[in-house]
């Protein structure tokens, strides 16, 4: 069940071909996501919504990527190939996408929001499955592959401020759905990398749910993600209000994303060393220090300090359920795992939580942010839970 070689029996790109290729796959995509993280509720607030809205449209993709991400990975498992689902659905979430122009209305917003979450919030799992199963084949590194996702992040969040330092916030759009064109584009360059199509079995996702081993790293994973919330949502909105220029919010963002690249850069040492587990109790110990900070104090070097342990709280945590996911589960299920993961670790936990986030940030500003180094130590518990019951196996499906 490895990589199968295209039509002609000829290997169709060399290692390096493929590592540059996903690595042109991960800046286009995360150049969007530099963009939409920080600065996408300042355009919601411009608009007219509110702290609620916004965390409730925000709650709607999430809740979309939950029901929907698992169905359509697990029929790109069984077509084998994951190139072609790629530029179709970026190509569907791009045109989706640009029809937030046209809303007036909450539900007009809600409605966008769950067809962009459908079809956009695939999109990087099926990136990271297909990227795992040319780096279980030793053909890339995944961690110096995906850190070009993090350099384009940090380009973003400098462009994004920028931008709202020169025009109105309406430009944010602009530039974003020019990004989301620019996947588009780029889908037609990643690897034809196959694998064995397997047959449609619906009990997977019941058989990989219930296996305490997947579970347990599958929710650890989902609190140490899910525990960035509050900076993720209004984050940019919070540090505004504190009077912190838009410009320096953009630093603010480019510096946790270059902690990340630092970490990223040494992935595969540092996942050798502390393994999957390890980096997860990595974590949450980071998230214990990093929340309270950001709770306590808006003056510049407490931020900094903060921003910087994201390198942990994020890169950390990401680093090890991609390692347990490459070591754990069979290639043919690959695109099935790695959007079970993203419809529970980024869909459900974020949807649930989301919308009262909004009602608590309201309420209490910063001090949100103490919530979130609870869903730390919670995440470092099952962590550590997950250490105990896994040696490093593939699982049996």
């Amino acid at each position: 069940m490895g990589i199968s070689e295209p039509p002609g029996g000829e290997q169709e790109y060399s290692d390096r071909s493929i590592a540059i290729r996903m690595s042109v796959f991960y800046f286009a995509v995360f150049l969007s996501a530099g963009l939409y993280l920080p600065f996408w509720p300042v355009w919601l607030e411009s608009r007219g919504l509110g702290p609620l809205e916004i965390s409730l449209l925000y709650a709607l993709g999430r809740f979309t990527r939950m029901l929907t991400n698992p169905l359509i990975a697990h029929v790109v498992d069984r077509r084998g190939d994951r190139r072609r689902p790629l530029i179709v659905l970026s190509f569907g979430a791009t045109v989706a996408f640009a029809s937030y122009e046209l809303c007036s209305e909450m539900w007009q917003y809600g409605l966008v929001a769950i067809c962009v979450g459908a079809l956009w919030g695939t999109i990087n799992p099926l990136g990271d499955s297909l990227a795992l199963v040319n780096a279980r084949q030793g053909r890339l590194n995944y961690g110096r592959v995906r850190l070009w996702g993090s350099i384009s992040f940090v380009l973003a969040t400098l462009a994004g401020g920028r931008i709202l330092g020169v025009w109105p916030e309406s430009a944010i759009f602009w530039a974003l759905l020019a990004t989301f064109a620019a996947v588009f584009a780029v889908c037609f360059i990643t690897p034809d990398t196959r694998v064995e199509a397997r047959p449609l079995r619906l009990n997977v996702f019941w058989r990989l749910m219930t296996d305490s081993r997947f579970s347990l790293f599958i929710l650890a994973s989902a609190l140490l993600q899910t525990s960035h919330l509050v900076v993720y949502i209004f984050g940019t909105l919070h540090w505004r209000d504190a009077g912190v220029d838009d410009f320096m919010i953009g630093v603010l963002w480019a510096e946790g994303v270059v902690a990340e690249i630092v970490l990223f850069a040494f992935g595969a040492a540092v996942t050798a060393r502390f393994g999957a587990a390890g980096l997860m109790l990595m974590a949450a110990l980071a998230g214990v220090v990093r929340w309270p900070l950001l709770a306590l104090s808006t003056d510049l070097p407490v931020l900094f300090i903060a921003q910087a342990l994201h390198a942990f709280t994020f890169g950390a945590a990401h680093l090890g359920a991609m390692a347990f996911l490459s070591r754990a589960i069979p290639p043919s299920l690959s695109a099935t795992a790695q959007t079970l993961h993203g419809a529970v670790a980024l869909g459900l936990a974020s949807a649930v939580i989301s919308p009262m986030l909004g009602g608590l940030y309201a309420i209490w500003g910063g001090g949100a942010f103490y919530a979130m180094a609870v869903l730390s130590i919670v995440g470092g518990a099952v962590a550590f839970m997950a250490m105990r019951r896994w040696n490093g196996e593939t699982l049996e499906v």
